[in-house]
């Protein structure tokens, strides 16, 4: 066993949870100021110069703030349900290749042993099943702070939830399939270079499959048009009404952290992830720096979507919600899946 090698992944991983979690902190400032543009007012303007701090004083504050527990909750599953979310949000982006392999410098590779640095905690050879296998659990959170509240309003919303993900949950699965097919691996790494000569967003079958996911992705992040989980003017947001200081920080900085993960993942499927345009470096030791670059600026793209999203579109009503993923996205899904086996056959056809 390699300590050393052991300590530098110690080092990784905490490294990126201090890169995501700051990253949802500033993204929670970035929606204020989106919102504030977009409804022509300033937003956080007073902690910091041009409000920076505002995330930091939002820390501070949810830290201070008493803890009160309502009467007749279920303390062992009202305490458990944030940290269910939160684990979530944290363990999915582990799988998460946020660039290449980065050559370390000569001392750093006599000291570790290790010539390279791979930017990624894990790479798993189902790394898409388990991503979606962990997000997916985040549900239980969701319901068993809607049961444990002792509120009717937490309890519909976190039931309202719980359908609402487990039925988008499907065309999101199966959207990813037909990337699958596409690619012939479940490895994000491997789906990423699949994409060096053309992203899978250009294919017939993987434009359909981005369409489907990106509908789903909102839906499954509890985000408008499809935050029928929170719906403040229905449910006084719904599963976490009875929630406060830093256990709802916990629900709000992991629907950040969640929105973060997805657009990693649909830039990694989609749009070609960390590869750099054209082949350009090719072979080059700055490869994984630009890699990293291009990947943060699609990753940002879609980070400002999901803000331009909330802040432009009416919320669904939870007929048309329940409508639009079981009567429109699931038949589009599975019949990408038959176009992208046919997609495939035919490629391979007239290779042949």
């Amino acid at each position: 066993m390699d300590w050393n090698q052991i300590l530098f992944w110690l080092l990784k991983s905490v490294l990126f949870f201090l890169v995501f979690i700051t990253a949802c902190a500033y993204y929670t400032l970035a929606e204020r100021k989106v919102a504030g543009y977009i409804q022509d007012r300033k937003g956080p303007n007073r902690a910091g110069p041009f409000g920076l701090f505002q995330p930091l004083a939002d820390g501070i504050k949810f830290l201070t703030k008493e803890e009160i527990f309502p009467k007749n909750v279920n303390k062992v599953m009202y305490l458990i349900a944030p940290g269910i979310s939160m684990t979530c949000a944290i363990m999915a982006w582990a799988v998460v290749p946020l660039g290449g392999v980065l050559p370390l410098p000569e001392w750093v590779s006599r000291k570790t042993g290790l010539a390279s640095l791979d930017l990624q905690i894990a790479n798993p050879d189902t790394g898409i099943l388990f991503l979606f296998a962990i997000s997916s659990l985040a549900v239980y959170g969701i319901i068993l702070a809607g049961w444990s509240s002792n509120n009717k309003y937490s309890l519909i919303g976190g039931i309202r939830s719980t359908a609402q993900m487990i039925s988008y949950e499907l065309p999101l699965g199966m959207s990813v399939a037909a990337i699958v097919i596409l690619t012939g691996s479940l490895r994000l790494t491997d789906i990423n270079d699949a994409q060096v000569g053309l992203w899978n967003v250009f294919k017939l079958p993987g434009f359909i499959a981005f369409s489907v996911f990106v509908v789903a992705m909102f839906a499954e992040t509890n985000r408008l048009p499809f935050d029928l989980a929170e719906a403040e003017s229905e449910l006084v947001v719904g599963f976490h009404t009875e929630y406060g200081a830093f256990k709802f920080a916990l629900f709000f900085i992991a629907e950040y952290m969640n929105m973060v993960t997805m657009s990693c993942v649909v830039s990694l499927l989609f749009f070609g992830g960390y590869n750099v345009p054209f082949g350009i470096l090719e072979g080059s030791e700055f490869r994984a720096i630009f890699g990293l670059l291009f990947f943060t600026v699609k990753v940002l793209f879609f980070a400002f979507l999901f803000m331009w999203v909330r802040w432009t579109l009416p919320r669904f009503r939870y007929d048309q919600l329940m409508t639009i993923g079981w009567k429109k996205m699931i038949p589009w899904a599975v019949a990408n899946i038959v176009i992208a086996s046919v997609y495939i056959g035919m490629d391979g056809f007239w290779k042949w």
